[in-house]
């Protein structure tokens, strides 16, 4: 089990055998790859989900994802059936400047068919392995209800109960001005709201705009008790 020295002074740290992001983009995954240099692959971790409801909804069909249409839009691939973007492994130059060309394009496509294939048959088995779950959702900022960010949290947590037989944990990142009084409407054990300042630009979440010492700080507390061997260059950082 991986251990930081550090952790042996604080009472408050959690472990987790898989660390889960949800979306609703990609910055949860950029800033845990930037505390622990590694991400483990998920079926949402470099995906636009659009909205909590949207989550929900493409949870209850999880197997949905990637059966129908699929279409390009400004280098990201949406799924029609679910309304979620996912990344191609196509590099971002080829869709802005148009010079991917048509057998690259499909190429690209079939790719991102079969990695879906394979990342949501590892959802299921990485929800009923045994280890010790954290699902990470960065709520969307436009929702200004508490009662209804809360409701839609625990409909969040109630769907992946059904999905998941290992112990888990629902850790809700929003920011600091979102939903004031949002944790006393939630008293479940296992759901966690952490705050940060404010999310980097839905554009440019690898960017430099972003609240990286609280995200630091919310990663101190929930932490891996894993360490992945890095293999590949993510685009952020060949950019």
């Amino acid at each position: 089990m991986f251990r930081h020295w550090s952790a042996f002074f604080r009472k408050d740290i959690k472990y987790y055998g898989h660390v889960i992001s949800l979306g609703y983009n990609c910055e949860v995954s950029f800033q845990f790859f930037l505390k622990y240099h590694f991400v483990e692959s998920s079926l949402f971790a470099w995906a636009n989900v659009g909205s909590a409801e949207n989550l929900v909804r493409t949870l209850e069909h999880l197997q949905s994802i990637g059966t129908g249409r699929l279409e390009n839009e400004m280098s990201l691939w949406k799924d029609f059936n679910t309304g979620i973007y996912f990344h191609g492994k196509a590099p971002m130059d080829w869709w802005k400047n148009h010079t991917i060309t048509p057998q690259q394009e499909e190429e690209d496509k079939q790719e991102l068919l079969d990695r879906l294939s394979y990342l949501k048959e590892k959802f299921i088995r990485t929800a009923t392995d045994g280890k010790r779950n954290l699902y990470i959702f960065q709520y969307p900022p436009d929702e200004t209800n508490a009662q209804i960010a809360a409701s839609m949290i625990l409909r969040l947590n109630d769907t992946l109960g059904r999905l998941v037989t290992n112990r888990f944990d629902l850790l809700i990142i929003t920011q600091e001005s979102f939903c004031p009084g949002l944790e006393n409407l939630l008293s479940n054990e296992n759901i966690f709201i952490r705050r940060v300042r404010f999310f980097a630009p839905p554009s440019d979440v690898t960017g430099k705009h972003n609240d990286h010492k609280h995200y630091r700080r919310i990663f101190s507390e929930f932490r891996p008790d894993f360490k992945l061997k890095k293999s590949k260059k993510f685009k952020f950082e060949v950019r």
